[in-house]
């Protein structure tokens, strides 16, 4: 019975991220789109394509397509830090992991962000981020620009096929 389920459920998956709707694959056009250097997918991935650097968008995917909104049009995120080197220089970046005497991160300031190792001596100071700002914030997207890209979240990340209004996301 158990493995019934787990085949039955798995196939339901599979099913449901295959069926595309043709407003998700809109919103896949914006995800990908190699002409802005904005793109969705510089910092995240969807599908097994983009980086993945940013946090894993299928965590949101079932909030409310107005958080979700929130969430893309937001100027800070937790997950950007300031990182200052003991040569005084700063930087915004994500921290990706730490070891006993190093971190790995990606320097935000570039673009795409450059993935880079320092040696913990090497830095001064990790706070909060106050300058670097999330980069759909500035993009100008609009309402169904935006529904767009949720309905691709949602559709591929538990197989949403129901689509999201503009009026959803303001």
């Amino acid at each position: 019975m158990l493995r019934l389920f787990v085949l039955t459920t798995g196939f339901a998956l599979a099913a449901g991220a295959a069926e595309m709707t043709a407003q998700a694959a809109r919103g896949k056009e914006i995800f990908f789109d190699a002409s802005k250097k904005t793109q969705c997918a510089t910092c995240h991935q969807l599908e097994g394509k983009g980086t993945a650097i940013g946090p894993d968008l299928t965590k949101i995917a079932r909030l409310s397509p107005k958080a979700i909104s929130v969430a893309i049009l937001a100027s800070r995120t937790v997950y950007a830090k300031e990182v200052e080197l003991r040569v005084r220089k700063k930087f915004p970046a994500m921290i990706a992991t730490e070891t006993g005497e190093s971190v790995k991160l990606f320097d935000l300031s570039k673009m795409p962000p450059e993935e880079m190792t320092l040696e913990k001596v090497s830095i001064h100071a990790i706070k909060d981020n106050a300058t670097w700002r999330h980069p759909p914030e500035s993009t100008g997207y609009n309402s169904d620009q935006l529904a767009d890209v949720i309905a691709y979240i949602r559709n591929v990340s538990f197989g949403d096929t129901k689509g999201v209004q503009a009026s959803e996301v303001k």
